[in-house]
């Protein structure tokens, strides 16, 4: 029994674990489930400490403390809301949301900036210009639950992301694996709320940014456009030069074994449009991701996200493994969260072959 304990502190921290019900020690590896749920069976209905909570809950102790908290906002126990987020998503070990790229040694090309600024970029929908916002965190500067609802209500549909980091291994996508990455419906500044992830909800900040308003763009897919847009899991993808209506975040059984899981499909177009995408713009996601070599239509570059270790290339199978790090949409090592610069993100859509 000391063992296993041992064994169970290091995996977990108990001070952050709250196993509501079950646990059959303290340190028990299943109190990870509470937080970190991806590889348990009980994850349908754990959502760590933002959501599902139970009358006799202790998920409350994790983020609030009724005394001996901080002058800050909603009894927390950090200054701010940003600090009391990063004291769990802090960036260590490659798998926190800021803080990872310039840890490797990177340099931040894009980020969306935390309690330090409260202007849009193309927020303004008659101009295409900035836009200033009162926003909910410090001095009204934009903060983590603008975007976020950190109890997990009035969030968008559930969602298939990237960071689920998949290897040639896994053969199948389980539907317990999308999230809704506790993204409100509603961001602040937005006038409408939002059910799915995609360009819509972009929109709701990004005003001048849309299809169909005053400022010519490129044009996306949205309800501005179409009544039935597609969005983040669904849209039409590239597979063995056809289209296929699916999600960005994983493909599933598509291809053979190794090259079974193929994330970059997912931002290219191919060219001349087929069936599936008739009618239909490429979401923002599609030009806006984690930075990444992309290719062709007909001709897409493996993107597996890893083989081995946390997805450096260091740890990789291949030298080609990309992206190194998944942190969009909160940093990026390329400007403006652009998946590739200049001509070569044109061409994901439009071959110069194809070109007038």
């Amino acid at each position: 029994m000391a063992a296993a304990f041992a064994l169970a502190m290091s995996i977990c921290t108990p001070a952050l674990a709250w196993k509501e019900g079950g646990a059959s020690w303290p340190g028990d590896p299943l109190d990870c489930a509470s937080c970190h749920t991806e590889s348990w069976p009980v994850f349908a209905t754990r959502r760590g400490p933002h959501g599902g909570y139970m009358t006799t809950t202790r998920k409350c102790d994790v983020c609030h403390t009724v005394h001996g908290s901080s002058p800050g906002p909603k009894l927390l126990p950090r200054q701010t809301l940003r600090d009391t987020c990063l004291f769990c998503h802090d960036g260590t070990g490659g798998y926190g949301v800021y803080g990872t790229i310039a840890a490797r040694g990177f340099t931040v090309e894009a980020a969306h900036r935390i309690d330090a600024t409260n202007t849009i970029p193309g927020g303004s929908a008659t101009t295409g210009g900035s836009r200033v916002q009162a926003f909910e965190g410090q001095a009204t500067n934009m903060t983590c639950s603008d975007c976020h609802s950190p109890h997990g209500a009035g969030v968008v549909q559930a969602f298939s992301g990237e960071r689920v980091r998949f290897h040639a291994s896994d053969l199948n996508w389980l539907s317990q694996w999308s999230s809704t990455k506790i993204l409100t419906q509603r961001p602040t500044g937005a006038d409408t709320s939002v059910t799915v992830y995609g360009s819509d909800w972009c929109a709701g900040c990004h005003k001048g940014r849309s299809s169909g308003g005053m400022v010519v763009n490129h044009p996306v897919d949205s309800r501005a456009v179409t009544t039935t847009p597609f969005h983040y899991d669904n849209v039409a993808i590239v597979t063995t030069g056809t289209s296929l209506t699916t999600t960005m975040g994983s493909l599933g059984l598509i291809g053979t074994l190794p090259n079974m899981i193929w994330h970059n499909r997912g931002l290219v177009m191919p060219y001349p449009r087929t069936a599936e995408q008739q009618g239909h713009y490429p979401i923002c996601q599609q030009c806006h991701e984690d930075a990444r070599e992309v290719g062709e239509p007909g001709a897409v570059v493996w993107a597996q996200v890893y083989r081995y270790g946390d997805g450096r290339k260091e740890d990789s199978a291949t030298p080609t493994d990309s992206p190194l790090f998944q942190t969009f949409p909160h940093e990026s090592q390329a400007t403006n969260f652009l998946v590739e610069a200049e001509d070569n993100l044109c061409q994901n859509c439009h071959p110069v072959s194809m070109l007038p």
